[in-house]
């Protein structure tokens, strides 16, 4: 009765042959205010396979407390499981709520310039964001708990071959956040650990909320893989960008489509970085496939193999939500879609044509230039000017990467507080 009268419906199950309930909702004092009911909808979907007990107290930081409910379940070797339909019959609340962005942050060990990010969040209103990580190691976890990024159970990954089941378990946990009916208007949006927001929480998400479609950056066409098809001419798997935003509409329907295994098999079929001899040389419809799992296959579950008469043949298509469309499918063509993110390609910096990142660059002085990486890593961020980060900040991307953790700041005592001030402030 008093967890009833502070508004705390008790969600108690017993496992089978267990004497102990696996789940029990209690606030912690009487100033203590409850979990937003999408991580206690979360939690219960934890520990609905876990064979033990959990007890998940209401605390006063909400994250902390999904968290270690997260980090019980990792341990006992538990998983997420049910979907949204599961969730809201918990009795999740079944509200109209206005945009929500979903910031997904994949990291090995840790995030790096937290302190960063926990003020971009701390301007958010709570109801307009969630901030999920997939963290492959346990030093990641024990860094973020109790700060505004919760983490989720960990699924295997493995570089290049497959970044997209992490990616995935992602989408899967968010679209599980039953806190309000799901809005047409929410993203997702893919975060590596070296990122940091070039705008205000303000600034991206009203960009976000009000841009229809997903934002794929869509590589230079010399870099996209092809194999042929039966009607003589080839099938295109467009390369872009990992770190991605979709749409709603777009999340589900890659979460639907990864957990029946569709195009699994990416790797294999189009015979990806077999010849080495041609991996600086390659081009657009020659069959000289190189990249990994995680550039190609969002965009083409969502949209297929794009089927197209030859190397020599010039293409407009139209795709459905495809933010800066029409796809241009040409030999030649340069950057396009939608870059949310900055980063340093050093093959395709001053790639001619639509091409912000160039504009970003050539616009650093020049103690804030960043290394400029190779073929198949991407440049870094080891040290920068304030001035660099006030051209971060009037740049047109929402993010920025990669930087170290704590890089060197040449004309200011702190990096993390120069960021703030000057990159985050509305």
């Amino acid at each position: 009765s008093r967890l009833r009268s502070r508004g705390i419906r008790p969600m108690m199950r017993a496992a089978p042959g267990a004497a102990t309930p696996l789940l029990a909702l209690r606030p912690r004092g009487r100033s203590a205010r409850r979990a937003p009911r999408w991580l206690s909808a979360i939690a219960l979907a934890v520990c609905g396979s876990n064979s033990g007990g959990v007890l998940l107290r209401g605390g006063a930081d909400r994250n902390s407390t999904a968290a270690a409910i997260v980090a019980d379940a990792t341990l006992s070797g538990s998983r997420l499981v049910g979907n949204a339909s599961d969730i809201e019959a918990e009795g999740a609340g079944h509200y109209p709520r206005g945009p929500r962005i979903y910031f997904l942050f994949l990291a090995v060990d840790r995030v790096a310039n937290l302190d960063v990010w926990e003020a971009f969040f701390a301007r958010a209103h709570p109801h307009q964001f969630r901030a999920l990580v997939h963290c492959k190691l346990a030093s990641c976890h024990q860094q973020v708990a109790g700060t505004a990024l919760v983490a989720v159970p960990t699924v295997p990954s493995y570089y290049c071959t497959d970044l997209v089941s992490p990616m995935n378990q992602l989408i899967n946990i968010a679209l599980q956040d039953g806190d309000g009916l799901p809005n047409e208007a929410d993203k997702f949006a893919f975060v590596s650990d070296s990122t940091l927001p070039a705008k205000p929480f303000s600034f991206v998400f009203s960009v976000l909320a009000a841009r229809r479609g997903s934002d794929f950056c869509v590589f230079p066409s010399q870099e996209w893989a092809d194999v042929a098809n039966a009607n003589g001419g080839i099938d295109v798997a467009v390369k872009h960008h990992q770190w991605i935003t979709l749409d709603r509409a777009h999340a589900q329907q890659s979460w639907d489509l990864w957990k029946t295994g569709h195009w699994h098999h990416f790797m294999p079929h189009f015979r990806m970085n077999q010849n080495t001899s041609a991996w600086s040389s390659n081009g657009f419809g020659d069959n000289h496939n190189f990249g990994c799992l995680d550039e190609f296959w969002h965009m083409l579950a969502l949209y297929g193999p794009l089927q197209h008469p030859g190397a020599h043949h010039a293409q407009d298509m139209t795709l459905s939500s495809f933010v800066g469309g029409p796809l241009r499918i040409v030999a030649g063509a340069g950057w396009q879609g939608e870059c949310d993110t900055f980063v340093v390609w050093a093959k395709y910096l001053h790639t001619p044509g639509k091409n912000p990142f160039a504009k970003l660059y050539d616009s650093l002085d020049a103690r804030s230039v960043p290394h400029g990486g190779n073929y198949a890593r991407p440049g870094w961020w080891d040290s920068i000017t304030t001035s660099g980060l006030r051209t971060i900040r009037q740049s047109s991307f929402l993010f920025v990467r990669k930087f170290i953790d704590r890089p060197h700041i040449h004309d200011s005592q702190s990096f993390a507080a120069s960021y703030i001030d000057l990159v985050l402030a509305s």
